[in-house]
């Protein structure tokens, strides 16, 4: 579970709106949230109490040489019924703290550090850019790539529940479409996942990215049905670095397909990538890439190649680490 030692002392705002702010003053109800939190102080006083839910972007990339320089941007706004609090965490692809340099909506001012914490009205929207690594600043002419944890702090689980956030990457001009993914919620992991795409190696291409949520480096075993079912491939990532408690997050590969079973049949086929006899829980995205467009593939669960039981396919908590433990959360910043 993310907590405060990873999170480190967070400057937020308290922002009241309908006589709320993103916490309540005695513990709300967050049974069908994914945990709670108590908000102090930078003394330690209570300040009121939060539901939270958490997830990760498992693929984000920005910087970059001239005519391929990536941009990375997340979306997200205040539900309807309060406030509540959006914080965001840079990792490097081995799950390691990196510092970006991030602009919020149209403006220009430049904010540098591993972590974006913005509190928000209701149906208020927020858009943080993710330039590149700060080291790479001011040119950012190395694409920097890893993924965002992010978390939600709400006064209550149902507004939590109606957080709908997403991820944009884009290289315009250079290359002509913008992506958009869901975020990956804690609730979402699984050891087995599938989706089905088309990839001839020349205008169709799938790409894919696994999210290592398991306790242990994994190399994930990747499974490719031909249109009639019949297995044409299969081939395994390189290592994937598990949750480390050290740095409070864990790895993620991205590749072409292609990279990794070859060659794939033509037509259509269905991809599965899984965490082995080790059953390491994962979070995976799939993209399809046909011309000058792009989209986000399904992705679902599945039971492991050679099943013969069906496998219930209902999202659970999979992990203690992120299985709702109670936290605590600091204000450090009051509200101007």
């Amino acid at each position: 579970m993310k907590s405060l030692n990873f999170l480190g002392l967070i400057a937020l705002v308290a922002a009241t709106v309908h006589g709320q702010t993103y916490y309540a003053s005695t513990p709300p109800d967050c049974s069908n949230a994914e945990g709670s939190a108590t908000i102090t102080d930078s003394s330690g006083k209570t300040l009121g109490y939060s539901c939270y839910d958490s997830g990760t972007f498992v693929w984000f990339a920005a910087g970059g040489p001239a005519r391929n320089t990536w941009g990375s941007s997340i979306r997200v706004s205040g539900p309807e019924t309060a406030a509540i609090e959006a914080d965001y965490l840079f990792y490097d692809v081995d799950g390691n703290n990196v510092n970006v340099d991030t602009t919020q909506g149209s403006g220009t001012t430049i904010a540098s550090g591993n972590e974006v914490t913005v509190p928000l009205y209701a149906n208020q929207p927020l858009l943080v850019n993710v330039l590149g690594a700060t080291s790479n600043a001011p040119g950012y002419d190395t694409t920097q790539t890893g993924s965002v944890y992010a978390t939600f702090y709400c006064p209550d689980a149902a507004t939590c529940s109606n957080v709908n956030p997403q991820l944009i990457y884009s290289a315009l001009p250079s290359i002509p479409w913008s992506l958009s993914v869901p975020i990956a919620w804690d609730s979402q992991t699984w050891t087995t996942w599938y989706a089905e795409g088309i990839d001839d190696g020349g205008a169709h291409r799938v790409s894919f990215v696994i999210y290592n949520q398991g306790s242990t480096a994994t190399a994930f075993k990747v499974y490719v049905y031909d249109s009639t079912g019949k297995l044409a491939g299969t081939g395994a990532t390189p290592t994937i670095a598990g949750f480390s408690s050290t740095t409070g997050e864990a790895g993620t590969y991205g590749a072409l397909l292609s990279q990794v079973v070859s060659p794939l049949p033509s037509g259509m086929f269905k991809v599965v990538f899984d965490g082995g006899t080790a059953g390491e829980d994962s979070s995976v995205e799939v993209l399809q890439f046909t011309g000058t467009s792009a989209t986000a593939l399904n992705v679902w669960t599945d039971a492991a190649p050679g099943s013969s039981a069906a496998t219930d396919a209902t999202r659970r908590w999979a992990n203690a680490r992120r299985a709702g433990a109670p936290r605590t959360k600091r204000v450090v910043v009051a509200a101007p």
